[in-house]
């Protein structure tokens, strides 16, 4: 069962780093929440698109930490500063606070170079979301850990049942051939068994705990559960199919071995 532990380990580490970016996150949030945005004279303010130009001329020219620079700044510091976070790509900090909260952040922040009520309400709630995905991630990481646990011992029993049966048949120095046959169909109801227990996981994966995972680089495309937990880990893709194939090639093979002795 090394592929099923193996699949524990990588759903531990991905939650330790979700639970990161989360963190994260939610000082992110903070930060850029205590800051006293720049107000600007419109009379449609609430309704003129985040990247307007024109009232960016009305800026004040000392807007503490309203500014472009603190929000970019502090963003590196919070989500980006995450060790495991755009490691692996070569994404620019704007690319990727686009990718996470909006190009129209971006635009904006890149247009009026400080930070209005709008665009600070809008980094507030959009990092909410992001905090809110990740904990929903957190929770499905955890039961997927639950269920791997749960097959890992399922499986485990009938791996050493399967043992035992063959121990015991090698013991048995008297009508071997009753023996063997009691074995056989012991071993067929190991095989029924895990048949069922196949049937449960597949249920499993048709529905999934989320559907697409959160990423830094998400664009537009669906990443199916069982490829975002195990795509990059030393397990296979299914660890839990895998682990019944294996197991069932094994008792397949005990019982065609002991067929030989039956006649």
């Amino acid at each position: 069962m090394d592929e099923l532990q193996t699949a524990v380990e990588a759903c531990r580490a991905e939650r330790e780093c979700v639970v990161a970016e989360r963190d994260a996150f939610q000082q992110f949030q903070t930060r850029i929440r205590r800051v006293d945005p720049v107000t600007i004279d419109s009379p449609n303010d609430s309704q003129t698109n985040m990247g307007d130009r024109s009232r960016a001329m009305d800026a004040p020219s000392n807007p503490g930490d309203a500014t472009l620079k603190y929000v970019l700044s502090t963003y590196e510091q919070t989500v980006r500063s995450v060790p495991h976070y755009s490691i692996e790509n070569e994404e620019t900090l704007a690319e990727n606070l686009a990718a996470e909260l909006g190009e129209d952040i971006v635009t904006s922040l890149a247009t009026n170079k400080v930070l209005i009520p709008a665009v600070q309400q809008a980094i507030v709630d959009r990092s909410q979301n992001a905090i809110d995905a990740r904990e929903d991630l957190v929770d499905a990481i955890t039961d997927e850990i639950d269920l791997l646990t749960h097959y890992q011992t399922e499986l485990t029993t009938i791996e050493t049942r399967q043992h035992n049966l063959r121990e015991h048949l090698d013991t048995v120095q008297t009508r071997r051939g009753e023996a063997a046959f009691d074995i056989w169909c012991a071993l067929q109801e190991l095989e029924t068994e895990l048949d069922e227990i196949a049937k449960q996981r597949q249920a499993d994966l048709r529905d999934p705990p989320i559907a697409e995972p959160p990423t830094e680089s998400t664009s537009g495309e669906q990443l199916m559960f069982c490829e975002y937990l195990y795509a990059e880990s030393d397990a296979p893709q299914y660890p839990v199919l895998s682990a019944i194939g294996d197991l069932g090639t094994a008792i397949r093979t005990d019982i065609e071995q002991i067929r030989t002795k039956l006649g």
